[in-house]
């Protein structure tokens, strides 16, 4: 590591720990490369050896950005042991549950809303009310490639791979591959597969 990121590690080390407990997030053991964006005004938890890069200077595939969480008032994210996120935004106004091991690759997105009313005059009127909101839910194991959208309302299954660039909404079962926009099927994941 370079010296420039070494002073960079430091430099945003401390004020990422600071934001933890700032924003009462429960977690465990956690190492943030760059300046997280964070804000949590429900319930956040953050499982043991999470790793989160933010940052152009952490990730080359997905350092047109840095990574953010934010969690509105009555709203819960959960996410498990061993989680891995690059230059990610996970915005939580419902609910998240995300499992062990999950990968979450460079400039991803998981929104659990829609952020304003779909209705034109009721958007007019109060375009930050009224929007539509579903719990997204993530298994163990899942693997979301990078500049990837996951939608409000979506479920994928544990061991499932999402391919880069996918937008994903509805029910994506585990074991399996896909991709696209919007996401569909592409083939059933053979566990014991050996890389080329």
């Amino acid at each position: 590591m370079g010296i420039f990121k070494k002073i960079y590690q430091l430099l945003f080390l401390p004020m990422n720990l600071l934001k933890l407990r700032l924003f009462a997030v429960q977690h465990g053991k956690v190492t943030i490369f760059g300046p997280l964006l964070l804000m949590n005004r429900g319930v956040m938890k953050l499982g043991a050896d999470a790793r989160i890069n933010s940052g152009k200077y952490k990730n080359p595939i997905g350092g047109d950005t840095r990574s953010s969480i934010v969690v509105k008032k009555n709203a819960s994210l959960s996410i498990g042991t061993n989680f891995r996120m690059s230059n990610s935004a996970i915005y939580c106004a419902n609910q998240i549950t995300i499992g062990d091991n999950v990968m979450i690759g460079g400039s991803c997105k998981l929104w659990d809303s829609d952020f304003h009313p779909i209705d034109p005059a009721v958007r007019l009127a109060t375009p930050n009310e009224g929007y539509k909101t579903a719990p997204i839910r993530i298994g163990n194991n899942v693997f979301i490639g990078g500049a990837s959208i996951i939608l409000k309302g979506t479920t994928i299954g544990e061991n499932s791979v999402i391919g880069a660039g996918s937008v994903v909404s509805g029910t994506v079962p585990a074991n399996e591959i896909w991709a696209g926009n919007p996401a569909r099927f592409i083939k059933k994941l053979n566990l014991h597969e050996q890389p080329v």
